[in-house]
């Protein structure tokens, strides 16, 4: 999980790019809190490269976290959701699939 949009931007799309890392298929989580702007375009720009992009912000402390005990709430294609379920409930105690589209995922409100 990374801390900002210029984070997020950096390890997706620069000098060791994790949109050019993932094969074709490939599922890109992302808990982080970004921008409705930055999640259109992680989701665009994997569309493009033929990947899929999950928007899963997450909510809890991190003795929650530890304990696997979050709530998820995920938001991406119908399919990636499906994949991703056995990664998603294993950091959680429950996943609330919101959208099919990624940027309607809220963001976390909880500070640290």
């Amino acid at each position: 999980m990374l801390a900002s949009d210029d984070a997020v931007e950096n390890l997706v799309f620069g000098e060791r790019a994790v949109l050019v890392s993932l094969a074709k298929g490939a599922i890109h989580i992302s808990s982080s809190s970004i921008s409705v702007a930055l999640s259109e375009r992680l989701t665009a720009a994997h569309t493009k490269a033929r990947q899929r992009f999950i928007a899963a912000p997450v909510f809890g402390r991190p003795d929650v976290a530890t304990a696997g005990q979050l709530f998820v709430v995920a938001a991406g294609r119908s399919d990636a959701l499906k994949d991703a379920a056995p990664l998603l409930d294993a950091i959680g105690q429950r996943t609330f699939a919101v959208s099919d589209t990624p940027a309607l995922a809220p963001m976390n409100p909880i500070p640290e």
